[in-house]
């Protein structure tokens, strides 16, 4: 199998639309990892020697490429599925004649019509040598030849091109184009409906397509927003993928914190891509400009893309927010290697927020098989008298933190630490040495049991450093204001009581940022429990090869 195909498509277009879903299959089959498709239908066969050519872009062309990667999502999902686009246009004065620069270079050059290759090894070395000089001119060896038979595959699958997402008009109308086109979105982990919705930027655009990415607080109230990739990557991811699928247009990327973005500040734009989600947002923008008297936008929208695949938790349109769920109980972090500890037991660092639910996990993996320590009830022990802990603490914040029964009150000593950082750090300064001592010894007391894995579950693990004990950081979140109604309800604190408990310690995404598995109690039992076996399984998998080394 190859890693890196590129696939040139030249029969005509009702015959490819109805070979969509075999000819993927097959392709997938060749390909594994990265595959680039170059369409040219109609590519007159009179020509004995394949040579790029504009294409115009019509409504029948528009409807191909979107169900090209709509059918890519299921049938060969693990394909990285890339439509090339910069010889398609309307236009005469486009500069469609583009040489791509294809990376990483392909290994294998697939035709749909066995006619291009030619009935010699001559024929077949120029073709090879023409391909390569417009679509990966730094390629330093010859990659191999193969052809799809489009034959065998026709008439396999129904007749995609009958279905139209697009604006009204017959398959082979024009489609009208643009000097300056603009589209947003978030951009994490891009995926099919992203690559839809900026293909349709490209070719609408003829000279640039700007996009605004957010961040900042538009992305706050999105699901899992602790896992939406960095702005840089996305902001790069964006712009490679436009450079590599269009290099003749200018890609403007920019992040936004707004709903407008450029859209009020460039008058030149002159075309806003939308989707059925965010058509109202596209009428808000025009009367913006309207207001400074920039020239209105036309509003193109697409439809939303179905995921065919999504489970019961999940949206059912493609969505990065789908695919954050699926992050969840995965290695999104690889650990680091700890020289100081032992392979048996393997141990789980387990932390997170108050009440992000902790301890229901806990209580799951003990059910799988390992076992646990909760460093809230060491952290009661080095409280007791006649530990060290005790007479230090106090010594620093008086017998007024003592009870009637002689033991210190921690209901009496949460306000004072609470309501004071230098206080709480003396505190921590403490207790968290000692309850790291007794955490050491309660494991070293479960290997000599013979304990394969254990948790040690603690919502200061990484706060106190605790994190040098464990070979995993696995972090539960869950969103701020459902902490503070569960603090409210469970532990019977006032908003403002569990407000300041969360702002003493880390945010979910600094959590987030130093941990290698996550966690969301965020939805019901079930779906907890399935995130855990995946982790678990996953885990189980790790140490199998692990133990092999």
């Amino acid at each position: 199998m190859f890693r890196t195909g590129l696939l040139i498509l030249t029969r005509p277009l009702p015959v490819l639309g109805d070979s969509i879903s075999p000819l993927l299959t097959e392709v997938a089959k060749i390909v594994g990892a990265t595959l680039y498709v170059h369409i040219q239908p109609n590519t007159t066969r009179d020509n004995k020697v394949f040579t790029i050519s504009q294409t115009p872009y019509t409504q029948e062309l528009r409807t191909f490429i979107t169900q090209l990667y709509i059918c890519s999502a299921s049938v060969c999902n693990h394909l990285n599925v890339n439509i090339l686009l910069g010889h398609i246009s309307n236009k005469s004065c486009f500069p469609w004649d583009v040489n791509y620069r294809i990376k990483p270079n392909c290994d294998v050059i697939l035709f749909d019509d066995d006619h291009w290759l030619g009935k010699d090894n001559t024929t077949r070395t120029s073709l090879l040598e023409n391909i390569s000089k417009k679509f990966q001119p730094d390629c330093r060896f010859k990659p191999a030849i193969e052809v799809v038979n489009v034959d065998q595959c026709h008439n396999e699958s129904a007749g995609l091109l009958s279905q139209s997402n697009g604006p009204s008009g017959g398959p082979s109308s024009l489609i009208s184009s643009f000097n300056n086109t603009v589209l947003g979105g978030t951009f994490d982990h891009i995926h099919t409906g992203h690559k839809i919705l900026l293909g349709e930027g490209c070719l609408l655009a003829d000279k640039r397509l700007t996009v605004g990415v957010t961040d900042g607080d538009m992305n706050n109230k999105k699901t899992l927003p602790e896992l939406i990739q960095p702005l840089q990557s996305r902001l790069e991811s964006v712009k490679t993928f436009i450079q590599e699928v269009r290099p003749n247009i200018c890609p403007n990327v920019v992040p936004i914190y707004d709903a407008f973005g450029p859209t009020i500040t460039d008058a030149d734009l002159q075309c806003i891509i939308l989707s059925q989600e965010t058509r109202k947002g596209g009428q808000m923008v025009n009367e913006e400009r309207q207001k400074k008297g920039f020239p209105q936008m036309e509003e193109f929208v697409i439809d939303l893309v179905e995921d065919q695949q999504h489970d019961e938790y999940e949206e059912n349109k493609i969505s990065s927010s789908s695919f954050r769920k699926r992050l969840l109980g995965t290695m999104i972090n690889t650990p680091q290697k700890k020289k100081n500890l032992m392979s048996v037991p393997y141990v789980i660092g387990l932390t997170g927020g108050i009440a992000s639910g902790k301890s229901a996990i806990c209580k799951r993996l003990e059910g799988l098989g390992a076992a646990s320590i909760d460093c809230d009830k060491l952290g009661h022990q080095v409280y007791m008298k006649g530990l060290p802990a005790y007479n230090r603490l106090v010594e620093v914040f008086g017998s007024s933190i003592v009870g009637e029964d002689e033991e210190i009150n921690r209901r009496a000593l949460g306000p004072i630490v609470f309501s004071d950082p230098e206080k709480l750090k003396m505190l921590n300064s403490i207790v968290w040495p000692e309850i790291s001592k007794l955490a050491e010894e309660t494991i070293q007391q479960f290997r000599l049991e013979g304990m394969e894995v254990v948790v040690l579950e603690a919502a200061l693990l990484l706060d106190a450093g605790w994190d040098k004990l464990v070979h995993e950081v696995w972090t539960t979140i869950i969103p701020r204001q459902e902490a503070i109604k569960r603090m409210v309800d469970r532990n019977k604190f006032t908003e403002e009581e569990a407000s300041k408990r969360l702002d003493s310690q880390l945010t979910n995404q600094e959590r987030v940022n130093r941990s290698n598995v996550v966690l969301c109690t965020l939805w019901d039992y079930k779906y907890t429990q399935q995130q855990v076996e995946h982790a678990w399984l996953l885990l189980s998998n790790r140490r199998a090869v692990l133990n092999k080394l």
